[in-house]
């Protein structure tokens, strides 16, 4: 990845540990890869978890913000394997800098762009998830964590508030 920041060997994930997030997809797939996996975050599906997850797979708890983005930006890739109308967690590791790697469904399909800020896979199965983390991969250097950095800028609340009142005035005017 081509980026100043100072990127760690371990992949994260961050969120509510609850059934639909699919942090039990993320864990079966890191349990066969043997690849260090990060999760931030805290739920009713902590024990569960827990009990499933290899050495290799480290549980933080909850953060505070300036640490997680610490946790974002060092890390080499976000993973995202669950459905969301939208989605505020890749967005954030991208505005780190960080690409995703993201179920390709909901919310995802808006604000990851393939190749350039991460990488889909089609099912949300641990094959599939396999395949996308072995792409990721193969091209982790053609990342750039200032193109991924600056694609998520438009997401800015000011600047889509800037784009919704032009809209306004034109369709007024």
């Amino acid at each position: 990845m081509n980026n100043e920041q100072k990127t760690e060997n371990y992949f994260l994930m961050v969120g509510r540990l609850l059934p639909y997030k699919r942090f039990d997809l993320a864990i079966e797939t890191f349990n066969r890869l043997k690849l260090p996996l990060k999760i931030i975050g805290e739920g009713p599906e902590i024990k569960r978890l827990k009990k499933r997850a290899n050495s290799n797979i480290e549980f933080l708890g909850w953060l505070p913000d300036e640490k997680l983005t610490d946790y974002y930006s060092r890390a080499r890739a976000f993973i995202f394997p669950q459905e969301e109308d939208f989605g505020i967690v890749p967005l954030e590791a991208m505005a780190a800098g960080t690409p995703v790697i993201a179920f390709k469904a909901g919310g995802a399909l808006e604000t990851v762009k393939e190749n350039k800020t991460g990488i889909f896979f089609e099912q949300e199965s641990t094959e599939s998830l396999i395949k996308a983390i072995e792409n990721f991969q193969r091209m982790e250097k053609e990342f750039d964590s200032t193109v991924i950095h600056n694609h998520v800028l438009k997401f800015n609340k000011e600047i889509f508030k800037e784009k919704i009142e032009k809209f306004i005035e034109k369709v007024y005017n």
